[in-house]
């Protein structure tokens, strides 16, 4: 995991700033963050990733670490939607931002070559797997 996930994060500022805003958020959920740090490295996480997507390099825009900040922004904002944050921390900004991030991942995954394509990165891969299979 030390490989493929937090080496990722070391050499890319999107995939680091959206496993800070992850992070800020569970502590914020335990009750020792705040909502404003998660909001500060979501907005730096988001703001990575489109400068990503707007390069001219294939490689850059559906890398494993855009994929990565892509798929944990989607968590974040699935995380932004819980009773508990919305009652603390008043949040409304973006009531469809999770379905952008998702639709975002979507796109990102078939353009790239489908979930198969990300075996460069296991975590990643096994993460978005685990996601989106429903549990019966």
């Amino acid at each position: 995991m030390k490989s493929e996930w937090f080496d990722t994060a070391l050499s890319n500022s999107g995939f680091m700033h959206s496993l800070l805003s992850v992070t800020a958020l569970h502590m914020f959920v335990f009750g020792k963050g705040t909502a404003k740090t998660i909001l500060h490295h979501r907005a730096k996480a988001i703001s990575a990733v489109n400068k990503a997507l707007s390069s001219q390099d294939r490689t850059v825009r559906f890398s494993d670490a855009n994929l990565g900040a892509v798929f944990n922004l989607l968590t974040v904002e699935e995380g932004l939607m819980m009773p508990h944050f919305k009652e603390e921390a008043k949040y409304d900004e973006q009531p469809n931002a999770m379905m952008m991030h998702l639709n975002g991942l979507r796109e990102m995954l078939h353009l790239r070559g489908g979930l198969k394509a990300v075996g460069t990165n296991r975590i990643l891969q096994a993460f978005i797997l685990w996601y989106v299979t429903p549990l019966t």
